[in-house]
């Protein structure tokens, strides 16, 4: 009885709860034995590059240290239970540095590796992969030379991190890794910088480049003071298309919730109901809902927030209108303001996303039903998963101190350096290597939301059917499945589902060994 050969192309946190689940299922399936090889070329397996532990401590996480947990089932320690025994105590609702969070990832493939079962050999590439080719019903991972019987490809972030053009004098393709990118050398001490886009990234880079250099924030009455180090850049002008910000997360331990649980448990039968109607449809129906239930929240008239969703997303904002909704976002957060329609509207989002998933994940929606929803998450990314209050308050900061512009919005502003914070949207047209030689190769298929498709097991689709022993899962099939970009272990069962499939397999090719 041979080895069943595999591969793990990527082990950030995907790969690490895919590499942990087909330990899993393979020690509970002693009678196969199982040969791993996991391609990682960053120094931390686990973490991988966006959660490297060297990265600075001033960028956090937008997800509370109380939802990550790498393990399932009690298996391991959560990263608070893993914080408890460090000097620094971690509560439930801290937005920690991603560092940190980095070295329990880290920590835990580790782990993984040391207590991997008897049946189930490891062996680790620190290399990327170039290629990954179909050889009759085997697959090649190259350049290694390697043959094996499956291929899960988590490669993730693939645009600053991994693939990016080199730099020129005066332009930054990524900020990432930033150790690397946004030197002193590379971004010089009172320089001009000009980010493309207003996102999340844009805050990694604007925080690498004032409290990342040595700049202080003190935390006052009504937000921040900036006690400036002399190494930051004189201007950082952001700048995109819609100028519209996103909004902070609330504080937790400040902030009071104009609704109980019996409320959402109601919104979300309701929600559950409508889901299982056969012809549902995300534009007639669950949207509409999600309108609904945002006006229920706050007791406002019908149509209120469809009102105000329809206004924001037809408007560009003005760097004053930046200025009030930044303000206004922060003090809902921070508790001093009552909860606007934006603010309902996002926690509708995020206190029904799990059930949006489950219904949007693998279903083919049709052009029209897909335009529409890629419209509205787009406009909900920013209104439900922005970064922690405490980095927008610290935006606020540092624009009343002059060190970052609204004023260039559309990306006039003339600069020593231009440094793009952007990343990508998943799907055919930005894939890396090795998913787009795969697509070359049509040994994948793109859906209407613009990700790879794949089954409930991972498998890759074809417009034929399924490509046998290849599987994805993460960014890549965003739009085929809903919300990768997310810690969360519980969000999606496709590690555990893939672990199962794959000694599901073996168990079948050695049954007919044994039958021949």
């Amino acid at each position: 009885m041979r080895d069943t050969e595999i591969a793990i192309v990527g082990c950030g946190p995907k790969g690490l709860y895919a590499l942990d689940s087909l330990c899993e299922a393979a020690r509970r399936s002693a009678e196969h034995r199982f040969t791993v090889h996991i391609f990682e070329p960053s120094a931390h397996p686990g973490a991988g590059p966006i959660y490297d532990p060297r990265q600075p401590e001033v960028l956090l996480m937008n997800f509370p240290a109380g939802l990550i947990n790498a393990w399932t089932g009690g298996r391991g320690p959560s990263f608070l239970e893993w914080a408890a025994r460090s000097p620094k105590p971690v509560d439930a609702g801290d937005y920690v540095p991603r560092a940190h969070v980095g070295r329990y990832l880290f920590w835990s493939f580790e782990r993984i590796v040391a207590q991997a079962p008897s049946n189930v050999r490891l062996i680790q590439h620190k290399t990327r992969v170039d290629a990954v080719k179909c050889e009759g019903d085997r697959w090649s991972i190259s350049p290694q030379n390697i043959s094996v019987d499956h291929v899960l490809i988590t490669t993730g972030h693939q645009d600053g991190f991994r693939q990016s053009a080199p730099e020129t004098r005066n332009h930054i393709p990524s900020p990432f890794p930033i150790d690397q990118r946004l030197t002193q050398t590379a971004v010089p001490p009172a320089s001009t910088v000009r980010c493309k886009g207003f996102a999340l990234t844009f805050i990694d880079t604007m925080l690498a480049l004032t409290e990342g250099r040595g700049g202080v924030f003190a935390l006052s009455a009504t937000g921040y003071t900036y006690t400036p180090s002399g190494t930051e850049s004189r201007r950082i002008a952001p700048f995109s298309r819609s100028g519209r910000p996103m909004r902070a997360k609330v504080e937790a331990a400040l902030f009071t919730q104009p609704q109980g649980d019996a409320f959402w448990d109601d919104q979300r039968a309701e929600l559950s109901h409508i889901l299982r109607t056969p012809y549902a449809t995300f534009t007639n129906h669950i949207w509409p809902a999600f309108l609904s239930f945002a006006d229920q929240v706050l007791g406002n008239p019908s149509g209120t927030s469809a009102n105000f969703f329809t206004h924001r997303t037809k408007t560009t904002f003005t760097p004053d209108e930046i200025r009030q909704d930044l303000r206004i976002g922060y003090d809902i957060a921070m508790g001093r303001r009552a909860q606007d329609s934006a603010w309902a509207l996002a926690e509708v989002w995020r206190r029904c996303y799990s059930q949006l998933i489950n219904w949007i994940s693998h279903r083919e929606l049709t052009p029209d039903d897909a335009h529409h929803f890629r419209q509205i998450a787009a406009e909900m990314e920013r209104l439900a998963f922005g970064p922690p209050a405490q980095n927008i308050g610290k935006l606020i900061t540092l624009e009343q101190a002059g060190i970052v512009s609204f004023d260039h919005m559309t990306g006039e502003a003339t600069a020593d350096v231009t440094i793009n914070a952007t990343i990508p949207p998943a799907g055919g047209a930005e894939l890396a290597a090795p998913l787009d030689g795969l697509l070359r190769d049509g040994h994948l298929s793109i859906g209407a939301m613009g990700g790879v498709r794949v089954d409930k097991e991972a498998h890759a689709l074809t417009r034929d059917g399924i490509a046998k022993g290849l599987s994805i899962i993460g960014r890549a099939t965003e739009g085929c499945v809903l919300g990768n970009d997310t810690l969360s272990r519980s969000l999606h069962d496709l590690p555990e589902n893939w672990a199962a499939a794959v000694v599901q397999s073996a168990r079948q090719s050695n049954a007919l060994e044994h039958s021949l």
